[in-house]
């Protein structure tokens, strides 16, 4: 575990950016967070990016290192440079671990893991020309990942939410409850949801509001670990009773494929009826940071 509380003022981050119009933006907005301006080391590549985090191994231990990495640049690009990064953890020359960040232009909003699929490296995506806000959000992110111990990339503990005690999530962990009449449309999710991670033998397929509350009961013994169910039809959340008062609450997604009712406060997110991976992934990032709160 770190030996301090994370303080914004001693976070250094490296921001690898080949693009000098985009490093000058990129400055000033990460100053309004209230990051030191001795603090911004820049880089033209992810080779100097590599050797400004060696450059740091002699610093303080108790001061957060945050890299923003841009994905495509010359000698070492920033997917290139995260793997090495990791490479240099899992083999114990890393005193000060970083939290990795990909900078891509083809995203819109900060989101969990890495362009691409990239998942497995970066702790976080955000779009870039980027604002204080976005550095707020992914400093806010590195805050819970400095908190619970600074962890490999890909093994980002958060602290639980739901009151589901103290635990680490990881989407293998996931059960998915799945409520559907429709058995063609239940497996058809169920496999979409594999390619997110989501471990096949943790869907429990329901057909109906009996199966799917008898399945929420089963889960409550194991209340540390993360739940969601998905309703196909928004009546169904009524008729299966108040998921507040359960010591596991799973977080609530309709699938009706119409707008919520005025009074659907109980849905914490809507998946699409025609849905796509891209939608899947931004159901499974919403997913993490209301497991986060």
């Amino acid at each position: 575990m770190p030996r301090s509380p994370f303080e914004t003022s001693r976070v250094h981050i490296i921001f690898a950016e080949d693009d000098l119009v985009f490093r000058e933006i990129a400055t000033p907005a990460i100053l309004r967070v209230g990051i030191p301006e001795e603090s911004i080391h820049m880089a033209e590549d992810g080779l100097e990016a590599l050797e400004c985090l060696e450059s740091l191994q002699s610093g303080d231990a108790n001061d957060p290192i945050v890299m923003l990495l841009d994905m495509r640049m010359p000698t070492m690009d920033g997917q290139t440079c995260a793997v090495k990064v990791k490479e240099l953890r899992e083999a114990g020359k890393l005193k000060r671990k970083p939290y990795l960040v990909c900078c891509s232009a083809g995203v819109e909003q900060v989101s969990f893991g890495g362009e691409d699929g990239a998942d497995s490296v970066f702790h976080l995506t955000m779009p870039k020309p980027f604002s204080n806000k976005e550095v707020a959000l992914v400093l806010e992110n590195a805050e819970r990942w400095w908190a619970d111990g600074a962890t490999l990339c890909g093994e980002t503990p958060v602290p639980v939410a739901g009151g589901g005690g103290s635990t680490t999530f990881n989407v293998n962990t996931l059960q998915v409850i799945v409520l559907d009449d429709e058995p063609i449309c239940r497996m058809a999710l169920t496999t979409a949801l594999t390619f997110q991670g989501v471990d096949e033998d943790k869907v429990v397929e329901c057909e109906n509001v009996g199966e799917a509350v008898q399945a929420l009961q089963q889960a409550q013994a194991n209340p540390g670990a993360p739940l969601m169910l998905v309703l196909a039809q928004e009546r169904w959340s009524e008729m299966i009773g108040d998921l507040g008062s359960l010591s596991r609450k799973p977080f609530l997604v309709s699938t009706s494929g119409v707008d919520l009712m005025p009074n659907s406060t109980r849905f914490d997110a809507v998946l699409p009826s025609g849905f796509h991976q891209a939608d899947l992934k931004d159901l499974m990032d919403k997913f993490q940071f209301w497991w986060a709160r």
